[in-house]
């Protein structure tokens, strides 16, 4: 896969300034259906600076080096290393508002939006303590632009990576009220003037497929193949839940009850269960671990 990689990150370099931010990209800038965001785009300001855009490809770069270093080709991995860390670095000095305590959306710092704080804690330009209370204030911030049910995935992931995961299953509300309506796939958008929601049948909104498993029982890949395996549940209000999925060694099981913890791991695979801060080793078939 690395020639495409390559090429995306290639086009892309074209349109970076010397701070590595993006300048005015061509075509359809689509990033989320925002009603405030004309044709679903990011704002930007007249020199196509835009903090989503510069945060996504802050971020590719990162996993860019990543997959290079893994597979030992350093050179590579070193290039978009230091497109990652010159980009994070631009984002903090264009994008920080110190008076809002906020990543602004443009340099111009008019516009706000849940996205762009979300990415910049996905991104890692913010980590640790201040990185939750970010989160907490774009959950709770009205004036921002608010994430549509695709973007809210993100938003989600950002929570569980600041230790919110507990919030997770309480944010569902809408998720919940498609069901209530008898959609049986989940819709693309909300409930607009003359255009009610429907269900596309594709992956656009369906991230509860995913996030039951991976942020309420805590089922996660921490290598690559899914050689190792995290657990680190987040109930919100339940008092047990218990599931498994696939895994390529076989089956990832995890029964969570008030008091004890069952986590049966595949043949050959190991991993890290935690509970309230404290983690503790797994290995391969069944594990028992006190939730006490």
């Amino acid at each position: 896969m690395l020639p495409g990689v390559r090429s995306v990150l290639s086009f892309f370099e074209g349109y970076q300034k010397e701070n590595g931010s993006l300048g005015q990209l061509p075509w359809w800038r689509y990033f989320d259906w925002v009603p405030s965001w004309p044709n679903g785009e990011a704002p930007q300001d007249e020199d196509g600076s835009s903090a989503p855009f510069d945060l996504l490809l802050m971020m590719a770069c990162g996993w860019a080096a990543d997959l290079e270093a893994k597979l030992g080709i350093a050179a590579m991995a070193g290039v978009y290393r230091t497109r990652e860390q010159q980009l994070r670095k631009t984002a903090q000095q264009l994008y920080w508002d110190p008076a809002r305590h906020l990543y602004a959306d443009t340099p111009s710092k008019q516009k706000y939006s849940q996205h762009t704080n979300t990415l910049a804690v996905l991104g890692d330009v913010v980590t640790g303590a201040p990185a939750r209370d970010l989160m907490l204030r774009t959950l709770s911030e009205s004036t921002l632009a608010q994430a549509t049910f695709f973007f809210r995935f993100y938003v989600h992931q950002a929570l569980r990576k600041v230790g919110e995961g507990n919030r997770y299953l309480a944010l569902l509300d809408d998720w919940r009220g498609m069901i209530a309506n008898g959609l049986t796939t989940f819709a693309e958008w909300e409930e607009r003037p003359n255009d009610p929601p429907r269900s596309d049948c594709h992956a656009w909104s369906a991230s509860p497929n995913i996030e039951i498993f991976r942020t309420v029982l805590g089922i996660d890949s921490t290598a690559p193949g899914f050689s190792r395996v995290s657990v680190r549940p987040n109930l919100g209000k339940l008092k047990a839940a218990k599931g498994s999925i696939p895994h390529p060694k076989g089956t990832v099981q995890v029964d969570l009850q008030p008091q004890l913890a069952t986590v049966v791991l595949p043949a050959g695979v190991s991993g890290d269960f935690e509970w309230k801060g404290v983690r503790r080793a797994l290995t391969p078939g069944s594990n028992r671990v006190s939730l006490v």
